[in-house]
């Protein structure tokens, strides 16, 4: 079978390697669907250290059962994640799962993005969910994405009624959209392609500006700022954004980060404002299935519109690049040309 890996430095490369077998506990999944995440592109084009293994928004079907499995069966439809923790450790008994040493260490084999993949015991026991009859997979492969969001949204606090500013509102800063819009949050955006923008009002977004950001917030909050501002990009610009956009109070979350990234913070007005500045990273087995459940619903009906290229696994790169520079709403990578 084929794999993607990334070895060297800007390129993914394409292996081959047995159909791995499933041992007791465990399961073989076959590739349907894997999207890409910006950890991904990371990964092959950013300062990570090679080799990589790629790969964790899967969607596929159930190939081989292991023995005691008894949750999944042949032909089933599922999706999956990377990552699983222990549950009996210091951090996972304080809600910081993905803290958790094991949380990082695990994951499938050889990643997501290959034709069969091996799922890991603990694996089946979490992260894996079964993918209802009326969700078509193409909205089931935004599973591990909005679970990381829910995950940012566990930790924000925020209220029915409040205000939010997503800045950056690509594959994942997107999703916070309808999710905020479906609490009962004024939700705001900004981005620096405009078309980004107009798809997020279409999502539920009350408003958007490419300008004068912190004069937005203000509009819509009564004059105080948003409540909260996530920031899905951040770099300086955007951290001096949130830190005029947002309340006193209020809470600027980092969502996204690069590794070697830093940051002056302005500790004088963060202590003198009480701003909360907190972080969000990866998803809880837990999120994944609360995150099913929201695709199952109504209210993300038609989000697999999203998606704007279905990539072959043979042509990854092609995607892997478009993704990286900002050229594609959202990329999945399929086992074949659908």
């Amino acid at each position: 079978m084929k794999y993607l890996t990334c070895i060297n430095q800007d390129s993914a490369s394409l292996a081959d390697m047995p159909i791995p077998q499933a041992a007791p506990g465990e399961i073989i999944v076959q590739l349907t669907l894997c999207g890409v995440c910006g950890t991904d592109t990371q990964k092959i084009f950013g300062a990570y250290p090679k080799p990589q293994k790629l790969g964790h928004e899967v969607v596929g079907i159930v190939h081989q059962v292991g023995d005691a499995v008894t949750s999944f069966k042949q032909g089933q439809r599922v999706a999956l994640a990377h990552h699983v923790p222990d549950y009996n450790s210091h951090y996972s008994k304080r809600g910081s799962e993905t803290m958790d040493g094991e949380f990082k260490r695990s994951n499938i084999e050889p990643g997501g993005f290959a034709e069969y993949i091996r799922v890991p015991k603990a694996h089946v026991e979490h992260t894996v969910v079964a993918i209802p009859p009326h969700v078509p997979d193409a909205r089931a492969v935004f599973m591990e994405p909005l679970a990381c969001c829910l995950r940012a949204w566990d930790r924000m606090s925020l209220q029915s009624g409040d205000s939010a500013l997503v800045v950056g509102v690509g594959a994942v800063g997107i999703l916070f959209v309808p999710l905020l819009r479906d609490f009962n949050i004024t939700t705001l955006v900004t981005d620096t392609r405009a078309e980004r923008i107009d798809l997020a009002k279409i999502w539920g977004a009350k408003a958007g500006s490419t300008s004068d950001v912190p004069a937005m917030c203000k509009t819509h909050s009564y004059g105080r700022g948003v409540d909260a501002v996530i920031l899905t990009v951040v770099n300086e610009a955007t951290l001096n954004m949130a830190m005029h956009s947002v309340r006193d109070g209020g809470t600027i979350m980092i969502f996204g980060g690069k590794p070697n990234s830093h940051l002056q913070l302005p500790m004088w007005d963060i202590w003198l404002r009480e701003i909360n500045v907190i972080t969000s990273y990866s998803a809880t087995p837990e999120g994944l299935h609360r995150a099913m459940a929201i695709l199952s619903g109504k209210s993300f009906d038609g989000i697999e519109a999203l998606i704007s290229h279905k990539i072959p696994l043979e042509q990854a790169q092609t995607g892997f690049e478009l993704a990286h520079k900002g050229q594609a709403s959202k990329v999945v990578i399929t086992a074949a040309a659908l």
